[in-house]
């Protein structure tokens, strides 16, 4: 695709530090800087030497035709489009998240509604993996994330869509790092959006073998039952699960920011339409064996473990969705609350009540009540 960019504002989104580190990516030497303006590049072509001048004063008039200038001449030596090579300048401020069905999926034609479940399966993978990283450790991320997160989640952008098929492109914007920083602790970790590409990476790298293993003939109970630890969530599995149904086998090519160069190596995983079963009895495992803590319930008493109002001693099943599913929660209610929990009942008025929920045998049990209240059953 042949496409000439002029537009001002998309040229002045590769800022000097971008255009600075594409071009030590790509072997141009650093020659002079000229009245602290301009930064001259040269690179060997046959038997020529050419040249770039990277403007440093982003305010300049002249800002973005000097860009234009070096998209044009990177666009003819790399023998690529000058949209191919705007979109790795701009990728090389951010981590490259790839997703790309497998099987020949983008043979056939898709539908609206295939294309949102694929971005809407797509974002939840970046939002398990920011909450993982502001979070780490646990098997599940139930309710609404944090500010932190969802401001992460609106801050990653696709680039426009010229590929033919389902294939998605995310960048996930980080700041520049300028040489090596000591590790001082949490004031200087690195910035979240990198946590949480990090952790992206950490979590499909270890789902990946447990999944392998699995398919090896382990049970799914031992390969599952502690992953949290090694960035594994239910989320993640459930959207890697959901992105491989939508396009028949998934996959996720993560790369690093050139601004910022991580330790670890550009990733590749692939996870074929056969594991999605894996990945979602892998999620429902890790949900069903993870507390809750610190939940707000709010249902109905459904049952009360005495026959008779008159011997009841504070136990009763509340129905409440868990996960989106109804369950039978085990209340222990304080015996000075009881009148309240008896009318409740009988009055079928809805309760709510914080506490921690647990998961013992079959059973789900409602731990440390507190703030415990009726509804008025009032319109």
């Amino acid at each position: 695709m042949d496409v000439l960019i002029r537009d001002s504002d998309a040229l002045r989104r590769v800022s000097p530090t971008i255009l600075r580190a594409y071009l030590e990516a790509h072997g141009w030497t650093r020659e002079e800087t000229w009245r602290n303006r301009i930064l001259v590049w040269s690179k060997a072509h046959g038997e020529q030497i050419r040249e770039i001048l990277s403007p440093l004063r982003e305010q300049s008039d002249a800002y973005a035709v000097r860009i234009s200038e070096a998209l044009t001449l990177l666009s003819e030596l790399e023998e690529r489009s000058q949209l191919d090579v705007y979109h790795d300048l701009i990728g090389a401020g951010a981590d490259v998240i790839r997703l790309r069905s497998l099987n020949g999926a983008g043979q056939s034609g898709w539908t609206l509604g295939d294309s949102v479940e694929f971005l809407t399966r797509a974002r939840d993978l970046v939002m398990s993996a920011a909450r993982a990283a502001e979070r780490p450790g646990q098997s599940v991320y139930r309710g609404r994330a944090s500010g932190d997160v969802t401001d992460y989640v609106r801050s990653v952008r696709p680039l426009p869509g010229y590929e033919t098929g389902p294939e998605l492109t995310l960048h996930s914007q980080v700041p520049a790092g300028y040489g090596t920083q000591e590790d001082l602790g949490d004031a200087f970790r690195a910035p979240f959006p990198r946590r949480a590409t990090i952790a992206l990476n950490a979590g499909l790298r270890e789902a990946g073998s447990k999944v392998e293993a699995v398919l090896a003939g382990e049970n799914l109970s031992d390969v599952f039952g502690e992953t949290a630890s090694q960035g594994v969530s239910a989320n993640l599995c459930d959207a890697v699960a959901a992105l491989a149904r939508r396009g028949h086998g998934i996959e996720v090519n993560l790369s690093w920011a050139t601004v910022r160069p991580a330790e670890a190596g550009d990733s590749q995983f692939a996870f074929s339409e056969s594991t999605a079963e894996v990945f979602t009895e892998g999620a429902e495992l890790l949900r069903q064996n993870s507390p809750f803590p610190d939940a707000h319930v709010t249902g109905e008493i459904v049952r009360l473990d005495r026959q008779s109002q008159e011997e009841f001693d504070g136990r009763a099943v509340v129905l409440y969705q868990l996960d989106d599913r109804p369950v039978a929660l085990q209340v222990q209610f304080e015996m000075q609350d009881r009148d309240e929990v008896l009318r409740a009942f009988r009055d079928g008025l809805e309760v709510s009540l914080d506490g921690d929920i647990h998961r013992e045998g079959r059973q789900y049990v409602l731990h440390n009540l507190r703030n415990f209240g009726v509804a008025s059953g009032t319109v």
